[in-house]
């Protein structure tokens, strides 16, 4: 029996696919070898994880995970994009915090990136563990630098020249900000120095405006 859900038909009165219905069960399949993939990295690591046992986690073939994600490297770089911003809009890390216009707005810009890291450092870890194991990763990880320093760049820009630290040039701040609140700090922090997710906001809170500000 058909849906008129699922099928719509043309004025000559033939079948038509509901390209809505295909996009949304499409995007369904995205998220599903997202979640998976996910789970089974931070399970097992990249280089034990393959791609079939994703395809058989979510549903779907190896095929269907080539063709969308190119490899597994391609997938692991899709599932740190997804933690970084916490969901699978298309809408970029710097437009998801209002921005940085006083000492006060790095406070909350503390949280911001605990919430970040807290989802993305573990997949990083991930990361560096396999990098010696493929070399796209170690292109992968450069990828994921370079977009961190562009933010940072963008935020330090938002502040303004006036609020840095007498002898700060903007640059060299932008890399104090992405190496300070990078996921690598945060996993050492949570991970090796055994610090609670809290003190490190209130590191991060305490640290950036030293590093930062006049």
């Amino acid at each position: 029996m058909e849906s008129g859900r699922d099928v719509s038909r043309d004025a000559d009165g033939r079948r038509k696919y509901d390209s809505t219905r295909r996009q949304a069960d499409a995007e369904s399949r995205h998220r599903r070898i997202v979640d998976e993939a996910t789970k089974l990295f931070l399970d097992n690591g990249f280089v034990a994880t393959s791609i079939g046992q994703i395809a058989d986690a979510a549903g779907v073939s190896p095929q269907t995970i080539y063709a969308t994600f190119g490899s597994k490297a391609g997938v692991l770089g899709r599932a740190i994009d997804v933690a970084v911003v916490g969901d699978f809009a298309d809408v970029p890390i710097f437009d998801r915090f209002p921005g940085l216009k006083t000492e006060a707005d790095l406070t909350v810009y503390a949280g911001f990136l605990r919430n970040i890291n807290e989802r993305v450092a573990p997949l990083i870890r991930v990361m560096e563990q396999a990098s010696a194991a493929d070399p796209s990763l170690g292109e992968l990880r450069s990828t994921l630098i370079d977009r961190l320093r562009d933010d940072c760049r963008r935020w330090i820009n938002e502040l303004g020249p006036k609020a840095l630290r007498k002898g700060l040039p903007a640059q060299e701040a932008a890399d104090v900000m992405a190496v300070t609140g990078s996921p690598y700090v945060y996993s050492f922090f949570t991970v090796d120095a055994g610090w609670s997710p809290q003190q490190y906001e209130r590191w991060i809170a305490h640290a950036l405006p030293e590093l930062l500000l006049r």
